[in-house]
């Protein structure tokens, strides 16, 4: 399969076509493809999934695609790096990380069409116009305005992957104890306090040996072994996804200082956390 390589942290690309020139590939960047008119198919992970005017991917490495052109389809593409996602330019940098995960770990949106909201169409499809008009202007700040608009783009990403989770949950009546504490598990991963084996137990009202011993049966993986795996997979993500200072990193998984994060990385995976950066840096 052809790999496509971006080296730029950032491309922008506008362009209509009747005909897909690239054959079934992936990538070593993240591509935001938005569909601003026409209609076709998108080969999607092994999957046909038909595309029309204001459908929205979001792509990874991992992700392998092509696009059949049955209409001319005007396309635009926003393509990022890992060092794009860089947290110098956001006030917040542990709430833009969070996002990120979010956005880049959810499940949804690896199938197709991420835009639940039929109102959110008309506002990416108007700030990914901006970014063109920005990108193509490339004069002084545009850099910064252009990740302004991004910014946004990864909150509205964020509702609509968020939505499309909560719909799912809904359609699969979720009345199991099971997936309520799988989700409650994900949603405070980032706050140890709230996944002591106590603290979960005082959540369901139930008592923590009980709690333990449920998990282990449904589940089949100790409560404190799943938390720990779960974060340590955010963790490695998270590595892969961009440069991320280990101070920061201490600060974004609840970690007391950098040390106990030192610890937790070696104790689980036997590696030292600079191994682990100068794996992925170099993959």
């Amino acid at each position: 399969m052809k790999r496509y390589k971006q080296f730029s942290e950032l491309k922008v690309h506008d362009f209509e076509t009747e005909f897909w020139e690239h054959p079934l590939h992936n990538h070593n960047h993240f591509e935001i493809i938005f569909i601003a008119k026409g209609y076709g198919v998108h080969h999607l992970n092994k999957r046909l999934v038909p595309y029309k005017a204001g459908h929205l991917y979001l792509l990874g490495p991992e992700d392998e695609h092509e696009f059949i052109v049955y209409e001319k389809t005007r396309f635009i593409y926003f393509k990022f790096t890992n060092f794009y996602l860089d947290t110098k330019d956001v006030d917040n940098p542990s709430n833009w990380n969070r996002d990120v995960d979010i956005i880049l770990n959810n499940k949804a949106r690896t199938s197709g069409n991420i835009l639940k909201f039929e109102k959110d169409k008309a506002l990416v499809e108007n700030l990914l116009n901006l970014i063109v008009r920005e990108y193509e202007r490339n004069e002084i700040l545009s850099k910064k305005i252009i990740f302004q608009f991004f910014k946004g783009l990864v909150l509205i990403i964020k509702r609509n992957l968020l939505q499309d989770s909560k719909l799912k949950s809904e359609l699969r009546k979720i009345t199991n104890i099971t997936e309520e504490l799988l989700e409650y598990i994900e949603v405070n991963i980032y706050n140890p306090k709230l996944l002591t084996q106590k603290q979960i137990a005082n959540h369901f009202n139930l008592s923590p040996n009980y709690i333990g011993i449920f998990f282990k049966e449904k589940v089949g993986t100790a409560l404190k072994q799943y938390i720990q795996e779960y974060r340590f997979e955010l963790l490695e993500q998270r590595l892969k996804n961009g440069q991320v200072s280990t101070k920061q990193l201490a600060l974004d998984f609840g970690f007391t200082d950098e040390s106990h994060l030192h610890k937790f990385v070696k104790s689980y995976s036997g590696k030292r956390l600079a191994e682990l950066k100068h794996e992925f840096s170099s993959s």
